[in-house]
């Protein structure tokens, strides 16, 4: 049995340390897989800022739409949007049959000239829930949409 000479229980606080580890580890897998956890990126992760006109930026988003590998299914210079579709949504290298659609938005902020560039991925496939492939994708395409605005000055 579980008692000392005093007749206390020796179990009790072995027990009461392995509940908290119990509601510990509960509480640690709730926050992984609950929908909050895997909710929108940071804004600054989906938008960057560019000191070029806004048709420079709208061709470049194009050339580098195009340089990732995504066809532009549509384009709007009016109502300010590209959108593409297909390509590899893995930029790490490890195709896992996903693709990306891409919808860009692009604002005019001021004349000084800056423009303002929001870029939602939504992946089709088998890497759906990994967060950490949306926003390395967008890394990507801001990366790229970089170098082209690079070769514009």
């Amino acid at each position: 049995m579980c008692r000392n000479e005093f007749g206390l229980s020796r179990c009790t606080p072995y027990a009461a340390v392995g509940r908290l580890a119990l509601i510990a580890l509960v509480a640690l897998i709730t926050a992984i897989l609950s929908p909050a956890a895997q909710a929108k990126d940071k804004p600054e992760e989906s938008t960057r800022v560019y000191e070029y006109t806004y048709d420079e930026v709208f061709q470049a988003s194009l050339d580098a739409m195009e340089r990732i590998g995504l066809y532009v299914t549509d384009r709007d210079k009016e109502k300010r949007t590209i959108r593409g579709k297909g390509g590899d949504c893995t930029p790490r290298g490890s195709y896992m049959g996903n693709t990306c659609d891409l919808e860009i938005h692009i604002e005019i902020i001021s004349s000084k000239p800056e423009t303002r560039v929001t870029l939602e991925v939504k992946k089709h496939g088998a890497g759906n829930l990994l967060v950490h492939v949306e926003r390395d994708y967008k890394e990507k395409y801001f990366a790229e949409l970089q170098k082209v605005l690079a070769t514009y000055r």
